[in-house]
């Protein structure tokens, strides 16, 4: 066996420990979740589940106790991409496995999501046990971890996406559909609850008026919702414009918020507020729908429907676990 064939071996071996750790951390974060909603668990292991946060330490624009139910549809999504990265390493196509060649997402990518999973139980368990300061720090840090996830698949599926519109277009469109879509309900929940815990900080450590901060909550989130419309549809199109979740996800959470406050008889401004955001969201996820129905993909069409491009387009790639003087692997093999 040639040294280039070893560390090739190699490096698939660290790219399928890597999905493995991913699998077996959202997997214990499942059960760990499962643990903290079950009222039979001894009060030693789990002192307040996690529903009953909002009780504690609510706010006006606190989530909904049906909101918990999300966490289920964003863990099963979750595990689907999982599954589909495990699928990849046992189908081939002209470079080894799919989920190594072209690598989209590298090793550090699922390392990072393992990082994620520990961060959110060690959270939930410093709910538990009233920690806010801690709870939210690592709030925010999964936070931050996934959203530089999401970049990551963005920027190497663009990378690649020439040569595997030739020889492995179905990549594409699962990475877009599973992968990235799934990273985005992860991530813009994940926000929801980071905001909403800070929130939390400053009303209940800092003593700010709860009616001012729960505005100040539902004004980060919608500058942040209205960031991302201007980065999909003007400037960052090309990588965002198959992520259709976001926009759905943001009108579930601020759904629960609504319902949580709303009152017939007495309806607050921040209620009032968030019905506002919801029919915003409503808008940009139509505009949305609609820029991607009339865009047309060029790069899905064959080599031989589109003149302008040509070889030179696809770029040569080195293997990251190859030297500078190691045989270079062409990614333009038709």
């Amino acid at each position: 066996m040639s040294p280039i064939t070893v560390k090739n071996s190699h490096h698939v071996v660290i790219h399928a420990g890597s999905i493995a750790l991913a699998v077996i951390a959202q997997v214990s974060t499942g059960i760990f979740f499962n643990l903290a909603q079950d009222s039979n668990v001894p009060n030693a292991l789990f002192q307040t589940s996690s529903r009953n946060v909002s009780e504690t330490f609510p706010l006006e624009v606190t989530l909904d106790w049906w909101s918990d139910c999300y966490w289920i549809i964003v863990d099963l999504w979750s595990m689907a991409w999982l599954l589909y990265a495990v699928v990849g390493l046992f189908k081939r196509n002209v470079l080894g496995p799919e989920s190594c060649c072209p690598e989209i997402h590298p090793p550090v990518f699922y390392f990072m999501w393992t990082m994620i999973n520990i961060a959110r139980m060690c959270s939930m368990a410093l709910w538990d046990r009233h920690c806010i300061h801690g709870a939210v720090i690592l709030e925010w840090i999964l936070l931050v971890l996934s959203f530089y996830m999401l970049y990551m698949s963005y920027s190497n599926l663009d990378k690649h996406k020439v040569w595997l519109a030739i020889n492995n277009p179905s990549v594409i469109s699962w990475t877009h559909y599973l992968t990235q879509n799934g990273l985005a309900v992860f991530a813009w929940w994940s926000l929801l609850n980071a905001v909403v815990g800070l929130g939390i900080v400053l009303k209940y450590k800092i003593d700010v008026p709860d009616p001012l901060i729960s505005t100040v909550v539902l004004t980060i989130i919608s500058l942040c919702a209205i960031n991302w419309f201007i980065l999909q549809i003007f400037l960052l199109a090309k990588y965002t414009r198959y992520t259709f979740s976001v926009y759905a996800m943001l009108i579930l959470g601020l759904g629960a918020m609504f319902t949580r406050s709303y009152r017939v008889h007495d309806l607050a401004t921040n209620t009032v507020y968030c019905g506002f955001l919801m029919l915003l969201m409503t808008v940009m996820n139509l505009i949305h729908l609609i820029s991607a129905c009339l865009h047309t993909d060029k790069s899905s069409k064959p080599v031989a429907m589109e003149p302008s491009v040509t070889f030179e387009d696809c770029e040569k790639v080195w293997h990251t676990n190859l030297r500078s003087d190691d045989i270079k692997k062409d990614f333009c093999k038709i």
